[in-house]
């Protein structure tokens, strides 16, 4: 497999730096001649620079000096103005989800708003972090001569960072060049102290404690994050606090101070008002920026907080109050331009001014969030919020989901809507004979502990590591998730091509998926949720991630236990779901181990997204053997539209062909693991290819021991993988009555029927229904050889020879395009594009 980069970044730009001094590298960009100001758009030319007669060298270089850069004559980073000018603010921000991308545009629109009547010429320029390149700005501080602003008042250049936190503290990867290359300049002994600093004096007299109030040259920096609690502490909005930090250690000072010291702003994604935490930080930055250009800021009084004693529990700004301080974010009007408070404003600089002539030292750095949830009170840590957010309500609503209480939800099936009118019912169906439109999918836990990139609920739900919410109680949410769902399926009756009878047995529920939205075994009375599911003869299909073991040890026995197990490495686990657990792996690992001593039915179920998870089958065969699982279900995953919170695009969708190879491995390495098995140890189950529904991508593999007899008519292995439901209820009906009861999977299987078996001609679809195509779409091609070469028309009729010699030569030359079978295009924002030259016939389509 052939993996190509696609990245702007040309071989004439990443010419190396490493090797040569710092101050080559900057005679380096001053070749430029000044290329990125306003007044000349003139293209910063590789071409030209091999020209110039004393150029430097060039050598390899890594790529984050400079970052990914397009010599287009288009190239935006020329129309910017240099981050170091006098009179320039910059806002720089990452975004992924577009959260921190709304928040740039509002400050940036504010800014705007209120230097519009500033009497300095003030340009407010916002950006993302990859479109600078961060080396010639902090190392290269062109400053280009204009006599026709001799006389403007000068302000200094401002730079504002706003920017989210993506798995492990780090910003996505689109993003994270800046942090390689802050880093990198910030420990690199070729540069000066402190570069930012641009009034110090070279000989190293002593500083004039007042410089910072007419320092109109050195970079000014404020900084916002966003992040969630529900995350390790350590790297809640670290790459805002790593970013600020970087700076002030180059020498920059800190736009926003508070009692001597600098503060970051951060947003709490877990708490729900990151609009309102980023509005009060904003407000203090704007407030900042007129008294830097000089106009009037409204002095407020100290018996207040920011705007009205009523928010002083939750201003973002508040300060750790002592008893003679009773005030908070107070902004004395000072004639000095660039004093925020005049004695704060002192200390914070004569604190950096210490800091720094000790090099090892980091500033000091105080969180707007810590600093206001100082001022809380404590008893309020211990009152439990409710889940749900408002905005998350609305966000899930919208999706369908009816909210139940503060932590619950039911949302209609599409496969239930499918069987209602006759076109087919889900792979549960096919696998373990539900009926898919008596199934409810319920969660008494929208919260989650990953943020999966191939979640369909698009991360519109809370997370969490533990339980820390309001409770509900479990016979109400299981009572009012029944009524909610017989109130869908009666608003169902409208749909177009409802059976009638299917409709009417419909209104009673007879299974629940919990596998809708969240991590149902984090509830901590899922015990009692599911015991009155039981009671209501309501099968009980679970689903959990595997991060939660200890609550898989005392999970009452349950008709079948699901472990999504998504990936086969420590790596892969952490890409594909992006835990909140540290030791996610090693939840994983635990979770499975819990499922060989469960006694009833146990599934590992993987999600394959082609190009993410898709290989390393002997690692998925070595996880699934801790558990000796019984059953393992792969299901293709499914796209459900572009998200911002997701990288996954129609690509990554695996063919129906493509799982069965893959299980067909899977279940190779697994008889392999068994082989090899020395004598005296237990050896793990067999398993079998049981079953697949092609409609839904998915395949499953069954052990043999549980769920295979030897039919004693033909002497042929016959499958019962579907459930007794009725039997299941009994026995554990059987188990409450007296817990030392118990029963295993044999004890209510029933035997698979032969439409629903791997390899039958209906392919898992139920002969009782109809498959509708959309639009009277059919495949061009019905029937592929082993390269995904066509054999059989759309009449299942074969191809000529001559025919089927001109569609190889087809793929043969797209083989040739691509420079292999199979391509794997990288993005820059971590998107994985997939080209496969023996899929290029079977998405063919005709209409009849």
């Amino acid at each position: 497999m052939k993996t190509a980069k696609s990245s702007l970044t040309s071989t004439a730009i990443v010419a190396g730096i490493t090797a040569i001094s710092v101050a080559g590298y900057i005679l380096f960009k001053q070749n430029k001649s000044s290329a990125r100001s306003t007044e000349t758009k003139e293209e910063p030319s590789a071409i030209k620079e091999e020209k110039q007669e004393n150029e430097v060298k060039e050598v390899e270089k890594p790529a984050s000096i400079p970052a990914q850069i397009d010599l287009s004559a288009q190239n935006s980073l020329s129309v910017y103005r240099r981050i170091q000018k006098p009179n320039t603010i910059t806002i720089a921000y990452a975004s992924t989800t577009g959260t921190c991308k709304g928040f740039a545009e509002s400050l940036e629109k504010n800014l705007n708003k209120i230097l519009a009547k500033s009497q300095c010429a003030v340009t407010v320029q916002a950006c993302t972090t990859d479109e600078l390149d961060w080396w010639d700005e902090l190392l290269n501080n062109e400053q280009e001569e204009d006599s026709s602003h001799n006389d403007e008042k000068e302000t200094p250049p401002i730079v504002i960072f706003i920017l989210p936190t993506w798995t492990g503290g780090t910003l996505p990867e689109q993003f994270a060049s800046i942090l390689t290359n802050l880093e990198e300049i910030s420990n690199d002994w070729r540069v000066a102290p402190r570069p930012l600093r641009q009034n110090e004096e070279v000989d190293g007299s002593k500083r004039k404690k007042d410089a910072h109030r007419t320092d109109t040259k050195s970079i000014q920096v404020a900084s916002f994050g966003m992040g969630s609690t529900a995350y390790d502490n350590s790297t809640f909005c670290k790459p805002a606090k790593d970013v600020f930090k970087h700076f002030m250690k180059l020498g920059a000072r800190s736009l926003l101070t508070s009692h001597g010291k600098s503060v970051v702003g951060m947003g709490d994604d877990d708490a729900g008002d990151c609009k309102a935490v980023f509005e009060e930080w904003m407000d203090r930055v704007l407030d900042k920026v007129r008294e830097v250009n000089g106009m009037n800021v409204i002095p407020e009084s100290n018996s207040g907080c920011c705007k009205s004693n009523e928010n002083a529990e939750s201003c973002a700004c508040q300060e750790e109050k002592t008893s003679e301080d009773v005030g908070c974010c107070s902004n004395n009007e000072d004639e000095d331009m660039f004093s925020d408070d005049e004695e704060d404003d002192d200390d914070d600089y004569s604190a950096y001014e210490s800091d720094y002539d000790d090099e090892e030292k980091e500033p000091d750095v105080m969180d707007l969030e810590d600093i206001g949830n100082a001022m809380k009170p404590s008893q309020a840590k211990r009152v439990p919020k409710e889940m749900v957010t408002p905005k998350q309500a609305i966000a899930l609503k919208k999706e369908g989901y009816k909210i139940i209480g503060t932590h619950s939800a039911v949302k209609l099936c599409r496969w239930t809507k499918h069987q209602l009118r006759g076109r087919g019912g889900c792979y549960k169906h096919t696998f373990y004979g539900i009926t898919s439109y008596q199934c409810m999918e319920a969660t008494p836990s929208l919260a989650c502990a990953n943020k999966c990139v191939f979640c369909w609920r698009h991360h519109k739900n809370p997370v969490g590591r533990e339980w820390r919410w309001k409770m509900d109680d479990p016979n109400e949410i299981v009572d009012q998730a029944v009524k909610e769902h017989v109130n869908m399926i009666k608003e169902a009756k409208g749909i177009p091509g409802v059976k009638k009878d299917r409709w009417e047995e419909a209104h009673t529920v007879r299974h629940c998926a919990l596998s809708l939205v969240g991590e149902p075994i984090m509830y901590p009375k899922i015990d009692e949720f599911l015991a009155d599911l039981h009671r209501r003869n309501i099968s009980t299909f679970l689903v959990t991630n595997g991060q939660h073991p200890k609550a898989i040890e005392t999970l009452r026995p349950i008709t079948q236990l699901y472990v999504s197990v998504d990936a086969s490495t420590p790596e892969t686990l952490e890409a594909i779901d992006r835990p909140l657990f540290k030791d996610a792996w090693e939840r994983l690992r635990y979770s499975l181990k819990c499922l060989k001593d469960k006694g009833q039915r146990t599934v590992a179920r993987l999600t394959v997204v082609k190009g993410w998870n898709s290989d390393e089958i002997s690692g998925y065969a070595k996880l699934i053997a801790l558990g000796h699982c019984s059953l393992v279900e792969v299901k293709g995953v499914t796209f459900c539209g572009k998200s911002d919170a997701s990288n996954l695009n129609m690509s990554n969708t695996p063919w129906h062909h493509e799982v069965v190879a893959m299980v067909q491995k899977l279940q190779q390495e697994l008889q392999k693991i068994r082989d090899e098995t020395p004598e005296g140890k237990e050896k793990i189950p067999e398993y079998g290819l049981a079953c697949e529904h092609k409609h839904s991508v998915s395949v499953l593999l069954a052990r043999v021991d549980q769920f295979a007899v030897d039919d004693p008519e033909t002497g042929k292995r016959k499958w019962r993988t579907w459930i007794d439901y009725d039997k299941f209820q009994r026995l554990a009906a059987k188990n409450v009555e007296d817990p030392t009861f118990t029963f295993g999977v044999e004890d209510y299987v029933e035997d698979t029927p032969e439409w629903a078996l791997f390899g039958a001609e209906e392919e898992g679809f139920d002969p009782t229904d109809t498959r509708h195509r959309k639009k009277k779409k059919h495949p061009k091609y019905t029937k592929f050889d082993t390269d995904g070469v066509p054999t059989h028309d759309d009449e299942h009729k074969p191809l000529s020879e001559e025919e089927r010699s001109r569609l190889r030569n087809l793929m043969e030359e797209k083989k040739k395009q691509i420079g292999d079978g199979v391509s794997v295009i990288d993005l820059k924002g971590g998107e994985k594009i997939i080209d496969d030259a023996s899929l290029m016939f079977r998405g063919l389509t005709i209409v009849k």
